[in-house]
């Protein structure tokens, strides 16, 4: 790219990362599906899963504390795996990683769980916070549009998130961390900034660069 083009390029990158976009409007130029609106037709789904939350969240406390190991920000990973066996109490309902577009199931990326129940898909996911970080304004939500056409995304559905409000026990945001509650909401209406970034891997640094 020419010194010029380069110019342009992060001109115009900058002046992107200052406009809030729709989120539905990503996904739908990226998946080509819609993200529908968590409306009364999924109200019964959504019900049921605060139901099950209320009741396992002082076991799922438990669960955080005696077994997960490390910083905060690593800890929705764990709380994942935790959230897709207690919604599968429920009768009928089936929470797993997402179905690709290539037919397998992935656990990186945008959305982390896939629930099906009473004939219906909604897309889950999953974020933790500590009361002293509700209300920061750092980035806590991420989307990146992966390049290969393996999208976790395969039908027009609500896509939600739920927040667990954790606790640290331990020094500096690390373990052991207790679950004190949850917040359920409804993505339709989210709006994201665009952050535009240049990086590189070791050997595009390593390999590349001449040692001095």
């Amino acid at each position: 790219m020419h010194t010029a083009d380069t110019k342009e390029f992060i001109e115009d990158s900058i002046e992107s990362s200052k406009k809030l976009f729709n989120f539905k409007d990503i996904i739908k130029e990226w998946s080509g599906f819609d993200v529908k609106q968590a409306d009364r037709e999924y109200k019964p789904i959504i019900d049921k899963i605060i139901n099950a939350l209320k009741s396992n969240l002082k076991t799922l406390s438990n669960t955080v504390e005696r077994k997960y190991k490390g910083r905060s920000n690593e800890l929705g990973n764990f709380l994942d795996n935790e959230l897709i066996k207690i919604i599968n109490t429920i009768k009928n309902y089936n929470a797993d990683r997402p179905q690709t577009s290539k037919g397998g199931k992935q656990s990186s990326g945008y959305p982390d769980i896939e629930l099906k129940a009473e004939g219906k898909t909604i897309y889950i996911e999953t974020k933790s916070y500590q009361p002293k970080t509700k209300t920061s304004t750092l980035r806590t939500f991420y989307f990146k549009p992966s390049e290969e056409k393996n999208v976790k995304i395969t039908e027009s559905c609500p896509h939600i998130l739920i927040g667990f409000e954790v606790i640290s026990k331990g020094e500096e945001n690390k373990s052991p961390f207790i679950v004190k509650d949850f917040t359920i909401i409804d993505l339709f209406d989210l709006k994201v900034n665009f952050k535009p970034e240049f990086n590189a891997s070791n050997p595009m640094m390593y390999n590349n660069c001449r040692k001095l």
